[in-house]
């Protein structure tokens, strides 16, 4: 994908440009109907004190506005249009890679902010100011036209034309500083709402509450002085450009004035040059009080292509070959932080059969999560390979139900229950997502709501404890029965009965010949495991069967258990 792809996108709607090209041809040529009428008046009715030609071509310049409004609002209609449908064009598809790109990179700044700047450039194709850059050519044949009346008074307005460019550019340079640093500074007040959003709890029960508002707050004023200068600088480019405007218009009355003086102009040219005057400037004073904006869009749509083009590419679905199965081998894997530095995991190789489970243990930033995450997608891996049976790992999506994963932070998807565990699969039969339920031991705690599968939940569990939301991923996990199943810390909000349940759950899985993976930090959870991965800080330094690694690793068994300072994952 390439950012000539993206822009491409508004191109397409070449029918649609063309119409609104075509009605400004049409239209523009009406705006000399004051002019025209002004001479006429001025000219031909005054001199002759004629009553019906008086009406005769004020009905017909009645007619011609008339006809000029229509055309106006059906380019204003198109315009709008027009928006909406780059919009559709590039939403799904923005959505897709922004959802990648966050994958890979939580927090991704460009990428947490790409459906606002799509909005921004929404707001702008659909502007006034868009069709005041589409009408700008027609200046010259307003420039042209007052050349035609009398060279002095074209010059006259060329200049005018070029000192509000002027303004216009000066302006813009202005604001650029500004509205960056709004831009920077409503980003980092986002990232302090967002925590505010998603730790509420976690935030009152330390106190931590007021100094993150404060930090929130200083954000918040920071992007707001920013904003305020901004907007300082476009009203000020706004009331110079509007003031110059008219100083204009009166320097062509002027000018005019003392051209018929000379008898080298008729009186009635005098207004009609004021009024042809007014309308060649009219795009660039548009354009100069609303320059901030349009800027602020295009940036915002360079933003966007370049997500676009350089986001992570989908796996190719080349290596799927229907409902992927066989044993899970990982060889030579090396995963890299981005931009640069000590590897975060290095695993020499691996595998495990179906029907057999692996225990992933070693203290916290270990590498556990980091390997879990790799082996769905999330974190690419500078070298190796992974396969399950013959098919390559990570597999593209459609992953339908070959793979369960359970992560250590379960955020549940707004919906029912039944909802949630059937993935929002939209054929989804209640016998099956019944089956998952009871796979992980949580039917019974369902069907014991007042609304049973159909009770509503949120992204925080809603009505659900931490341990019920838990076991509801769980069952979203096993449901489809997977072929590999990932569990990362799957005990660590699990009381006895729902351990117990987690255990059956594993052995049911090893009995259909599925392949399991136990990311855990405590013994407890690897007592259904066949085989032990140990991993320590981020290195494989043993694989083989549960007895014989535990065996081997018995002096410092404690220490791959016991918390570790770290902060990988």
């Amino acid at each position: 994908m390439t950012t000539g792809i993206t822009t491409g996108r508004i191109g397409r709607q070449g029918g649609l440009w063309l119409a609104v090209m075509l009605f400004g041809a049409l239209m523009n040529p009406l705006m000399l109907t004051g002019p025209i009428f002004m001479l006429q008046v001025y000219d031909r009715v005054i001199p002759s004190r004629s009553g019906p030609t008086l009406v005769v071509i004020f009905v017909l310049a009645a007619f011609l506005y008339a006809m000029m409004a229509l055309l106006d609002s059906a380019r204003v209609r198109i315009m709008v249009r027009i928006a909406a449908r780059v919009r559709a064009s590039v939403e799904r598809p923005l959505a897709e890679v922004r959802f990648r790109a966050l994958l890979r990179e939580p927090g991704h700044p460009v990428a947490l902010g790409a459906l606002r700047d799509l909005d921004s450039v929404h707001r702008a194709l659909a502007s006034p100011a868009m069709l005041a850059l589409l009408d700008t050519p027609w200046m010259l044949v307003f420039f042209g036209f007052l050349l035609l009346l009398h060279p002095a008074l074209g010059l006259l307005a060329l200049s005018g034309g070029l000192v509000l460019v002027g303004l216009a550019v000066w302006g813009q340079w202005r604001s650029r500083g500004p509205t960056a640093r709004a831009q920077q500074s409503t980003q980092a007040a986002d990232r302090v709402a967002r925590s505010l959003d998603g730790d509420a709890d976690t935030l009152a029960a330390l106190g931590m509450e007021a100094i993150t508002l404060t930090q929130w707050q200083a954000r918040r004023g920071a992007a707001l002085t920013a904003m305020l200068q901004a907007q300082d600088c476009s009203g000020v480019d706004g009331a110079v450009a509007r003031a110059f405007r008219m100083l204009m218009q009166s320097a062509i009355l002027a000018l005019g004035a003392w051209l018929v003086l000379q008898g080298h102009l008729s009186p009635g040219l005098i207004i009609a040059s004021s009024i042809l005057m007014g309308r060649a400037l009219a795009p660039v004073e548009q354009l100069a009080t609303q320059w901030t904006e349009l800027r602020a869009a295009m940036v915002a749509w360079r933003r966007v292509a370049h997500l676009l083009a350089n986001a992570p590419e989908p796996a190719s679905p080349a290596n799927r070959n229907g409902r992927a199965a066989g044993p899970l081998s990982v060889q030579g894997l090396v995963v890299a932080p981005r931009g640069g530095g000590a590897p975060l995991l290095r695993i020499k190789g691996f595998e495990v059969p179906p029907g057999r489970a692996l225990g992933v243990i070693g203290a916290s930033g270990s590498g556990k999560s980091t390997l879990a995450r790799v082996l769905i997608g999330a974190v690419p891996a500078a070298t190796g390979a992974m396969r399950l049976g013959d098919d390559l790992l990570p597999m593209p999506p459609p992953v339908g139900n070959t793979l369960g994963y359970l992560p250590q932070r379960i955020a549940l998807l707004e919906g029912s229950i039944a909802d949630n565990i059937s993935r929002f699969e939209p054929g989804a039969t209640p016998a099956a997502v019944e089956a998952a339920a009871r796979a992980a031991g949580v039917h019974d705690m369902i069907v014991a709501l007042p609304k049973g599968y159909g009770t509503s939940v949120t992204a925080s569990g809603g009505p659900l404890s931490g341990g019920q939301v838990q076991r509801v991923g769980l069952a979203r996990a096993l449901y489809g029965a997977p072929q590999l199943m990932i569990l990362d810390e799957p005990n660590a909000h699990l009381d006895a009965e729902g351990s117990a349940a987690l255990n059956t759950a594993i052995r049911t899985l090893k009995s259909r010949g599925a392949v399991v993976l136990v990311m855990a930090h405590r013994p407890a959870a690897i007592t259904e495991c066949d085989d032990l991965l140990v991993l320590d800080d981020g290195a494989q330094v043993a694989f083989g069967p549960r007895e014989r690694v535990l065996r081997d690793m018995v002096r410092n068994h404690t220490a791959l258990v016991s918390p570790a300072a770290g902060a990988r994952r």
